[in-house]
């Protein structure tokens, strides 16, 4: 009887004890918080859970990956035309206006085991943008659609800006979040 009751006691203790190691402050303190990012400030938290679900990555695969990741914050104004060339009538879709802000980034860590939960935007260390001209009328038809030929007529059809913000990890980029409104 008391052996009985002895390894009862040492098995209740077995258990209770890895269930304690699996249970860690860690475990219990770690709350997963979805991205929030002002794209007017270019500040903003991306947790690891929206990183890890971009790539399809392991917790362990993040946590090397985390130093070499980079933030950005793309902007555009597409407009949208209808040209004629010679007998056919397409769209075209011109990206009027285009750039790119990386941004600042620290990768925040549990405090516990320091596994990563998140990066902090702090905003943009450096940017880049661009504009380019639109169709008209003389310039050469693109070759897919009209070979050849020049464009007869441009009409404006719609313009739309945007800004998304992503993750690059070596040369695989990704969107985390994508806005865009049309302006007509």
């Amino acid at each position: 009887m008391y052996s009985r009751r002895l390894t009862r006691l040492a098995v209740a203790g077995a258990t209770f004890a890895a269930g304690l190691a699996f249970a860690s402050p860690a475990a219990a303190s770690v709350k997963v918080v979805p991205v929030k990012y002002n794209p007017e400030t270019k500040i903003g938290f991306v947790s690891s859970g929206d990183v890890r679900k971009a790539f399809g990555w392991s917790g362990a695969t993040l946590e090397s990956r985390a130093p070499g990741l980079v933030f950005d914050h793309d902007f555009w104004t597409d407009d949208t035309y209808t040209v004629i060339c010679g007998n056919r009538t397409f769209p075209i879709v011109h990206h009027r206006v285009f750039g790119r802000y990386e941004l600042t980034d620290a990768t925040t860590h549990d405090g516990y085991g320091d596994a990563v939960i998140g990066f902090r935007l702090s905003g943009a260390r450096f940017g880049i943008s661009g504009t380019s001209v639109a169709p008209a009328a003389g310039q050469p038809c693109p070759a897919d659609e009209a070979p050849g030929t020049t464009i007869d007529g441009v009409k404006l059809v719609s313009s739309a800006t945007g800004w998304a913000l992503t993750v690059t990890s070596d040369s695989v980029r990704r969107e985390l979040v994508v806005k865009e409104k049309p302006e007509r």
